[in-house]
């Protein structure tokens, strides 16, 4: 499978205009109360692929070995697949691709094979990604190898220790994508198809009922795991020309039926909500092109009263696809260049439409768009377009840099150009990012996301995007700041690792807490054993002096204070795993 980054032609009229020209509508309901940095939205995407193919851009490195886990305040897993019809399914089922038994058409799913080529997408899947790949103790996120007995292994399980580490980490499953959107239409034709698709959807990523391969999955395997979805149908309604081969698409009727999708799905992650007590976000993807958002109604504030926010495509303005040089994300549109396409006229489509700016993310690229036998300018005839390459492979090239200002003084693109081979490049770099990042604050947006993270392991721009939202005023998301276990006061502590051997006083942290190793400690589970070296220390983000909540395994000596079902207690002498209010004990009031 290939990633989400369709080639984007630009059809119609030029967008003109200034961004905020009219008032912002906002949404009727409250939003969903999420993970913010100062009141932002820092948000990356990570295809499902990376973490075992040739880069093997993992999430232990993506999120332990740098500090992107704690500048994100999303992570949206790509990508989730919808069946085709049955016709397919039996095809596919005859072929001898797991995971289809008692699979409907136009549902959600996972399968263990990929299409076998573009188009050709009804049954393909990547179980093996997914939740069928034993990591090694090396490759995994908290030290701990995976084993056959499992019936948890591949990313799936690697999330679900990540949020042992970060537990405000909002993980959300994005379905579709440029590679995968083929059945979205069909699938939600009917009031009765929709909610079909729906309850598939949520039965397969929040209840975590997964199909059984090669030993892995079954009913719960995955619950607990994803927070909410993220709707990437590329794009609903739209021509030919805007779609990847093969994708279904009914231009009369898919705006309307995929408008009362996502209220469809709003509607029934609600009655998972009161059912479970959790919040479920809902996003979705939005096109930069107007053609694409008149086609499928993207700009309807309507719309926005069922989504929580949505990631605008803030790349692929321009591209590799054509001869020409030119800006993939350039803040402003020239009249002269790309019909006049840019960052500014993108926003504005959708505010000026009416959508609330807060509820918009804007798109940043962690790639290149690549041309060969080109000119050290934009905009300038090459020999062709270059294969896209990652942000790790950009910064390795020996590129001179060009960072472009308006005549203002504003910043408008970054371009790189390698005289050796006379190659230019397309692309976001940290100071890129930042400006971005300042520019869309300015405009009132609620944040930015990245295309993709993956493409940018050691977390540079999801870092310069993450200073620049910590600067700036308190932002308009509604939401509480991540708790993060390693900015704890006075409690400098590290991720716990399976594999690391602890000495007596250091600190380490999990499940949202503080532990402090007694003595030699090496593969125990801090907080699995009252007896165990490991002791609690304090709550994440209070000072270990506070007066907190009693903890089972924490060695308490004379005088520590605690809180126990709203009484406070002191301990009278050395005391661990002995509950305070019993009679005889320890403790005292």
């Amino acid at each position: 499978m290939t990633p989400r980054i369709p080639a984007l032609a630009v059809a119609g009229a030029l967008l003109i205009g200034l961004v905020g020209a009219s008032p912002a509508v906002a949404a009727d309901d409250e939003p969903t109360p999420t993970t913010t940095v100062n009141g932002y939205r820092n948000v990356g995407y990570y295809g499902q692929w990376r973490a075992t193919g040739e880069a093997q851009a993992t999430l232990e490195r993506l999120f332990v070995d740098t500090a992107a886990a704690e500048n994100l305040t999303h992570l949206n897993y790509s990508f989730g697949n919808i069946a085709g019809d049955q016709a397919a399914l039996d095809a596919g089922r005859s072929a001898g691709v797991k995971g289809l038994d008692g699979v409907a058409p136009h549902t959600c799913f996972i399968s263990d094979t990929p299409a076998p080529g573009p188009g050709q997408t009804d049954t393909a899947g990547d179980a093996d990604s997914d939740f069928v790949h034993a990591f090694t103790a090396a490759d995994s996120v908290l030290g701990i190898g995976d084993t056959k007995k499992q019936k948890l292994a591949g990313n799936f399980n690697q999330l679900r220790q990540l949020k042992r580490l970060y537990p405000d980490l909002k993980v959300n499953v994005s379905l579709g994508g440029w590679s995968w959107s083929k059945s979205f239409s069909k699938a939600v034709a009917t009031p009765e198809l929709r909610s079909t698709l729906v309850e598939s959807c949520i039965d397969l990523y929040i209840r975590g009922d997964l199909p059984v391969i090669g030993g892995r999955g079954g009913p719960g395997a995955a619950a607990g795991i994803f927070d909410g979805f993220d709707l990437d149908w590329e794009w609903p309604g739209a021509p030919d020309w805007a779609q990847e081969i093969g994708n279904s698409v009914d231009p009369v009727n898919d705006k309307a039926n995929f408008l009362a999708f996502v209220k469809e799905f709003r509607a029934q992650l609600d009655a998972v909500e009161a059912e479970t007590g959790d919040d479920y976000e809902l996003s979705a993807f939005l096109p930069a092109g107007p053609t694409q958002i008149a086609a499928g109604g993207w700009n309807s504030p309507e719309l926005f009263e069922y989504l929580d926010y949505a990631n605008l495509q803030g790349y692929d303005l321009w591209g590799s696809w054509t001869a020409e040089t030119g800006h993939q994300g350039n803040v402003y549109g020239d009249p002269a260049h790309n019909w006049g396409l840019g960052l500014d006229t993108v926003v504005n489509s959708y505010v000026s439409a009416g959508v609330d700016p807060a509820q918009l993310n804007l798109g940043l690229a962690a790639y290149g768009q690549g041309w060969r036998d080109a000119e050290p300018q934009p905009w300038t005839l090459s020999g062709g377009g270059l294969t896209q390459i990652t942000w790790d492979q950009l910064k390795e090239r020996d590129l001179e840099i060009h960072h472009e200002y308006t005549a203002d003084g504003d910043f408008n693109a970054t371009w790189g150009y390698d005289p050796a081979t006379r190659e230019f490049w397309s692309f976001d770099d940290e100071l890129a990012v930042a400006e971005k990042t300042a520019w869309a604050i300015g405009k009132g947006l609620g944040g930015v996301d990245f295309w993709e993270v993956g493409n940018d392991v050691a977390g540079d721009l999801s870092t310069a995007s993450a200073e620049v939202l910590r600067a700036a005023a308190p932002g308009p998301v509604a939401g509480a700041p991540a708790l993060l276990c390693a900015q704890t006061p006075d409690a400098a502590a590290t991720p716990w690792n399976a594999q690391t051997t602890y000495r007596g006083g250091e600190l380490v942290f999990l499940d949202g807490r503080v532990f402090e190793a007694q003595w030699y400690a090496k593969g125990d589970v801090p907080g699995a054993s009252t007896r165990g070296p490991w002791s609690t220390l304090t709550a994440c983000g209070l000072d270990p002096d506070t007066v907190q909540a009693w903890f089972a395994d924490r060695i308490y000596l004379k005088g520590d204070q605690v809180v126990h079902e709203g009484v406070t207690y002191t301990a009278q002498w050395w005391t661990r795993d002995q509950q305070p209010g019993a009679k005889n004990g320890p403790w005292t009031r």
